[in-house]
């Protein structure tokens, strides 16, 4: 069987353009390694690149998709791709990935890069905000020397695949000790980490191939969670949720991006438990970024007869109280299906996207 080579240029992760970058800017380094891989396998050379993009001086056929994975580093998944489908990949090590009759091998404009450069120096794009630089680095270098992370609330090694730390840890960190991670997106004080696991966890549903039910399932359960915790729905057995389910996708997943996607959201939840916590029980975002559409019902302790009508009618038993005390709405339990307020003749149900002072133990009604 005949040997083919893909240069695949589209398996970046989330904010981290490095291959096309490197295959435009270094295009004859690039090429040069592709020649020494492709040679000694004695393979034919396709190119691999995002639609819309085209670089002159490859050497081999130039293949254009509107495919982006991090699965797109896998053979079973290019040769998938190639052959028109969607990119799903393989686990098992022995397989051999077959398009058009010849065994497939993937390679990186990075990889590339190293085979004729050495791997003494690599590339990482560093995020802050809307805005992305990517610069050339050497191995050993200090991360503190590449951006100004010290003062920073954190930094997330890696995009949907890393770890989020403290910013003061990552200015200790090393190059060699981040050489899994292509991008380092830094975020300040103003920004919220909860709504970055948001985005975070959107982009790693719309990246999952679907193949396997838990990256699957598990991608679409954390999406709707990690909402719900900014917008008043989340509750603190959620956080449990999320940390048995990842525990079992970084077993059971397919692939690497599968197994690893978790990383981002457990990081976090450990990184920055308060906010977590402050965010599902006090639903409050102190960087204001969520809560800004959330309605939180709660009941008006001056305006309460404690006449039940609202306990009965609350599906989820989330309103505590008794005949003659004023009742209380339990924010870890309230879905916001408004038929309290339905249920209440007195009109004493209301919302608000903060909550007022409101009793924390039981209080006759008129005695507030």
């Amino acid at each position: 069987m005949k040997n083919l080579l893909v240069v695949s240029c589209v398996s970046d992760d989330v904010k981290a353009p490095l291959s096309m970058y490197i295959l435009k800017n270094f295009t004859a380094d690039v090429v040069t390694g592709v020649d020494k891989y492709s040679k000694e396998f004695d393979a034919e050379t396709i190119y691999l690149l995002p639609e819309g993009e085209d670089v002159s001086g490859l050497n081999g056929e130039i293949v254009h998709t509107s495919q982006i994975s991090p699965t797109l580093n896998n053979p079973y998944s290019v040769a998938q791709v190639l052959s028109g489908n969607l990119p799903r990949p393989m686990i098992q090590d022995d397989y051999v990935a077959v398009y058009d009759g010849k065994a497939v091998s993937v390679i990186t404009p990075e990889a590339a890069y190293g085979m004729t450069k050495g791997f003494e120096e690599k590339f990482v794009a560093i995020n802050k905000g809307e805005n992305t630089e990517i610069k050339k680095v050497n191995v050993g270098q200090p991360v503190g020397e590449l951006a100004a992370v010290d003062g920073a609330k954190a930094v997330l090694f890696g995009g949907l695949k890393g770890k989020f730390v403290s910013g003061s840890e990552a200015a200790k960190l090393k190059i060699d000790e981040t050489e899994k991670f292509s991008s380092i997106t830094i975020y300040d004080e103003s920004e919220c980490i909860v709504d970055a696991c948001v985005q975070l966890m959107n982009k790693a549903y719309e990246m999952s191939c679907g193949k396997c039910v838990l990256c699957r399932e598990g991608t679409s359960q954390f999406k709707q969670i990690v909402t719900e915790m900014t917008t008043g729905k989340a509750k603190m057995s959620d956080l449990d949720l999320i940390k048995e389910v990842s525990e079992l996708i970084s077993i059971g997943a397919y692939c690497p991006f599968g197994q690893s996607m978790t990383k981002p959201l457990t990081s976090a939840m450990e990184l920055f438990a308060d906010e977590f916590e402050e965010h599902i029980k006090k639903k409050s975002c102190k960087c204001g970024k969520c809560y800004k559409q959330a309605e939180l019902y709660y009941i008006d302790p001056d305006e309460c007869i404690g006449c039940g009508e609202c306990i009965d009618a609350c599906p989820e038993d989330a309103i505590e109280g008794k005949d003659g005390f004023i009742h209380i709405i339990d924010q870890d339990l309230c879905e916001q299906c408004g038929k309290c307020v339905s249920a209440c003749d007195e009109g004493c149900i209301k919302t608000a996207t903060k909550l007022p002072k409101l009793p924390k133990k039981k209080t006759k009604c008129g005695k507030w």
